[in-house]
């Protein structure tokens, strides 16, 4: 098996939004210093090879059969923690007793970031046009060499969409319009992801609800990407584009068995997201940020429920580790 899309696994179980703050726009005239042929094929055999052991140790490894749930506690405050999908095939069913009862108790519904409200939609616009657009005159074939043009061509063209449509686009946005397309074609669809199911059920039952980031915290640290980490991020997912759904149909199948170690074994590694600095900008510091805003929920009296990317309770890096690194008891799997 070939690598799949990782910016499609990133935007399943990591990303609410599209992916955190501030930018760096990149000079115009920088000259493009992309690895050989060779190189790349190099990259590439090695995540292959990487993937394929994680994926051997995803499935040697067992969950509770449902969706992992986590509890949080102290004397007056109650916090359940759940991974989520952001996207999901419309037929699955995926509900457990442990997350009704979770979404029954809860006053409050957290979410990485609000992405459906009107306000919500007014930020991504101002975002979009400001750090996902190129503002220098310069269209993103120019960040690619002959290799990674005709790469980016045949996966828009499986996909139906023309490259011109996205030469005004930044290579991180590219990325993350490559990989909606790629599983909505693949038959995921945003409107079942979790969140969208519990934030409706949510507000037809009245409750409050926060978000741990602003669209501009989620988004931006993509934007902050050099733009080598940027091109790198967006054609190893088109060069998986014709590979279809398999990755993230493993992905949902560990998220639905509750199987935390093999979720870890797939997205807790620094090489198959491509490098240290994905890694880093997508789950290890956000999760790191979230950490002082979870343990400022035990301030407040009540019962709240925390629905994440579950890319983000998984392996050593996670929410899960970091609260239990700071000494508290987090029960769970």
């Amino acid at each position: 098996m070939k690598r799949t899309g990782w910016a499609a696994a990133v935007m399943m179980l990591a990303m609410a939004g599209c992916g955190e703050s501030g930018t760096v726009e990149s000079k115009p005239g920088t000259p493009v210093d992309r690895s050989s042929e060779a190189e790349r094929a190099e990259l590439k055999a090695r995540q292959e090879a990487l993937y394929e052991e994680a994926l051997a140790a995803a499935k040697a490894s067992r969950g509770a059969g449902e969706p992992a749930v986590w509890t949080l506690a102290d004397e007056d405050t109650t916090i359940h923690i759940m991974g989520t999908v952001h996207f999901l095939r419309p037929e699955l069913d995926w509900r457990s007793d442990k997350i009704d009862i979770a979404l029954a108790e809860a006053d409050t519904l957290v979410f990485e970031a609000d992405v459906s409200s009107p306000d919500a939609a007014s930020e991504m616009m101002a975002f979009v046009s400001s750090h996902a657009l190129f503002t220098d005159g310069r269209q993103l074939t120019s960040l690619l060499d002959e290799a990674e043009t005709e790469e980016l061509k045949a996966a828009l063209d499986y996909l139906g969409f023309p490259l011109g449509a996205m030469e005004t686009f930044r290579p991180w946005y590219a990325a993350v319009n490559l990989s909606v397309l790629q599983m909505q074609k693949d038959g995921f669809d945003p409107n079942a992801g979790v969140e969208q199911v519990l934030e409706r059920e949510g507000k037809a039952a009245g409750k409050d609800f926060a978000y741990l980031e602003t669209i501009e915290e989620q988004l931006g640290r993509f934007a902050n990407l050099p733009d080598d980490e940027q091109v790198d991020f967006l054609i190893s997912s088109a060069e998986s584009v014709e590979e279809g759904s398999e990755m993230l149909d493993v992905l949902v199948d560990e998220w639905e068995d509750g199987d935390v170690a093999g979720l870890a074994a797939l997205m807790s590694n620094p090489e198959m997201m491509g490098s240290e600095a994905i890694y880093d900008a997508l789950l290890k510091e956000r999760n790191q940020d979230w950490v002082p805003k979870v343990e400022a929920m035990l301030d407040e009296p009540g019962t709240v429920l925390i629905a994440v990317g579950a890319g983000h309770l998984a392996g050593k890096d996670s929410v899960i580790e970091l609260l239990r690194a700071q000494g508290y008891e987090v029960a769970g799997p």
